[in-house]
């Protein structure tokens, strides 16, 4: 074929290289976010959002495969479900609003290309609530710009159109800096729109038949790639109890130093015991999951083979159980939480089901809709619990349609005080705006550390420091972490504040908890204070002013 032209293989084709190009660059991404917190993750979700695109690309029938429109809306379902993240949602958008241009093609040729490009920036500008110039935005703004400017000097070649685009992508992408300060304080461009500049260039390398170093083998993983094993979810579907056979969901994780873990032993044996058998992984590590009446003999039979961690036995008609009681309420409540102490809080307080995630691990927008459709309720209220998950929450909520409320919590405390304003007994309308009121009296307080040298707004920041924040902004660095809460509660604290929650996290002791919570007690003896061990990683505490 030549590049005048692009049919649904050869589209195929352009999606998966973007998706390894990404992939192999996704670190570069990640280190351009300004804030240097252990959650600068934009690299990361841009490139899980492609993945997700491009493994969703067969799922048309053999003799659709060649056809372009079919193939895109592939691609861009799989980007909407698979999307992560701000800036994963934004290009998910991207996805869709091109293939929605171009969903009766057969094939495509430059000027249609351009315009869809066009379609995918307007569909994106259309789903941020207040689009802000000098972000992938912009970027992909420049991009049809480039596009446009080739086919107007009369080009129609698409790998001609695509190098157009990209160049003009880069020169909005260097300009970046000049529309925010705080990417020209930081001397760095914008994330997101450096994400996006490489997409444009695993395009172009396809078209020119580059196969760059490292980038050889297959990148885009069947099941999950080693680093996320541990973390791989496993959805099970809830049902009635005198439809189970086997009645205890198991889950752990083997890892073995030697490498020496055989994972098909373990399949084999495990399918003698139960149904729903998966391992995946490797060697080193896999992950295991299998519904049985004889969980013991499972962890006695891999036991010899390596270490055991993440271990979780749920009866499943006692979850069956409580679906069936589900039924009969009127909001299903769902948050977003990591950490066993946090999760387990949002338990007590009603919430019917954890989507794991936060902090450096964003949960896709079908963890969402997966939740979402194993509630029975006849409205559901979402509580994000971060900034960078909104997002996705409300792309859920669109693609299930139904009555879904998502309410913009940004912080775990906002999501804890928004559950003590729930009532059950009024509408989910009504507990939205309830609770939106009431997560916005909560001041949160973040303890951190720096994962790197940088220049952030007024703060001269050293890897590895004490890192303070008041409701997600930045308010001071440290040298150790007793220091950095005593100075966020001597620079927040006011006299009509009267109790304060402290949740401290897996790194930090009960004893250093304690301590701390009994000389902010001392200091400022009018405050109620609470000490619950939330578990949560990378933060050190997360505390509730109210």
């Amino acid at each position: 074929m030549n590049n005048q032209t692009i049919n649904g293989e050869k589209w195929a084709e352009m999606i998966r290289a973007a998706s390894r190009y990404l992939e192999h660059r996704k670190g570069i991404v990640d280190a351009l976010n300004v804030f240097p917190v252990p959650d600068g993750d934009t690299g990361t979700n841009m490139s899980l959002t492609l993945q997700s695109a491009a493994r969703n690309l067969d799922q048309v029938n053999a003799e659709e495969r060649n056809h372009f429109g079919a193939r895109a809306e592939a691609m861009a379902q799989g980007a909407l479900l698979g999307a992560r993240g701000n800036s994963g949602v934004i290009s998910s958008q991207i996805l869709s609003g091109f293939a929605t241009l171009c969903r009766e093609e057969a094939a495509i040729d430059g000027a249609t290309f351009v315009k869809a490009m066009d379609a995918g920036v307007k569909a994106a500008y259309k789903a941020v609530m207040k689009p802000v110039k000098g972000t992938i935005l912009t970027v992909s703004e420049g991009a049809v710009t480039g596009g446009i400017q080739v086919l107007e000097s009369g080009v129609t070649d698409i790998e001609a159109i695509i190098a157009g685009a990209a160049a003009e992508a880069l020169k909005a992408l260097e300009l970046t800096p000049t529309m925010l300060p705080i990417l020209k304080q930081a001397g760095v461009v914008d994330a997101g729109g450096q994400g996006f500049l490489f997409i444009l260039e695993g395009f172009l390398a396809c078209l020119r038949g580059e196969v760059l170093e490292g980038e050889s083998a297959p990148a885009i993983p069947t099941l999950v790639a080693d680093d996320d094993v541990e973390n791989l979810m496993v959805e099970d579907q809830i049902m009635n109890p005198g439809e189970i056979t086997f009645g205890y969901c198991t889950e752990f994780v083997i890892k073995d130093k030697e490498g020496q873990i055989n994972l098909d032993k373990i399949r084999d044996y495990l399918n003698t015991l139960g149904d729903c058998v998966l391992v995946v992984g490797n060697p080193s590590v896999c992950k295991v999951h299998v519904h049985t009446n004889e969980p013991g003999k499972a962890l006695d039979f891999v036991t010899p083979m390596g270490s055991l961690h993440k271990m979780k036995i749920d009866n499943m008609r006692e979850e069956a159980e409580k679906k069936e009681r589900l039924e009969d309420k009127k909001i299903g409540l769902i948050a977003v939480a990591c950490g066993s102490g946090v999760e387990e809080v949002f338990k007590s307080l009603g919430v019917h089901r954890i989507v794991t995630g936060g902090q450096t691990m964003n949960p896709s927008t079908q963890d969402f809709v997966d939740a979402i459709n194993s509630l029975s309720a006849r409205e559901i209220i979402i509580l994000p619990n971060n900034g960078n998950i909104i997002l996705a929450a409300e792309q859920a909520a669109k693609v299930c349609g139904g009555i879904v409320h998502v309410v913009p919590t940004r912080t775990v405390p906002q999501g804890i005080g928004a559950l003590l304003a729930f009532n059950e007994e009024e509408t989910g309308g009504e507990n939205y705006r309830r609770m939106k009121e009431a997560a916005g009296k909560i001041i949160t307080l973040e303890v951190t550390y720096a994962v790197r040298d940088a220049n952030y707004e007024n703060h001269e920041i050293k890897k590895g420091q004490i890192l303070g924040m008041v409701d997600g902004k930045l308010t001071l660095t440290a040298e150790d972490c007793r220091e950095g809460v005593l100075k966020l509660f001597a620079n927040t604290i006011k006299q009509e504040h009267e109790l304060v929650t402290i949740y401290y996290g897996q790194d930090t002791t009960e004893e250093e908890a304690t301590a701390l919570g009994e000389e902010i007690a001392a200091q400022y003896d009018w405050l109620d204070i609470e000490i619950h061990a939330g578990g949560q990683p990378l933060y050190f505490y997360l505390i509730s002013l109210e």
